[in-house]
Parts: structure tokens; sequence; C-alpha cells
């Protein structure tokens, strides 16, 4: 998926996806390389979107 396709999807422009995704990478809660994103927090993740993790 693009960031475009993820925006799209989300209802959500570009400019907020990146803006998003650069400040998940600057906590290190993901990784974006290439076509690939990884979580690697995902208890952070969680707590972001307001969840409680299993």
């Amino acid at each position: 998926m693009t960031r475009g396709d993820i925006g799209n999807y989300l209802g959500l422009t570009v400019e907020i996806i990146s803006r998003l995704l650069g400040r998940f990478q600057k906590n290190n809660t993901l990784s974006v390389k290439s076509k690939y994103i990884t979580i690697n927090d995902m208890y952070e993740l969680t707590q972001i979107a307001g969840k409680t993790s299993a």
C-alpha cells in the first residue's frame, strides 16, 4: 500500500499519513523501509490507539 492508499482507506491526506509515520518512526514505534512498515513497539501502538493489549 502506498501512503496515498493508506490515506484513502483511513480518510486522511497523504501529508497527515507522512507526518504520523514520521512521528512513529521518531519515537521508534514503527520502522518504515521502502514498502514495508514494521511495528517495533506493539504496546505503545495500542496505547496510542486507546486500546489495551491482551
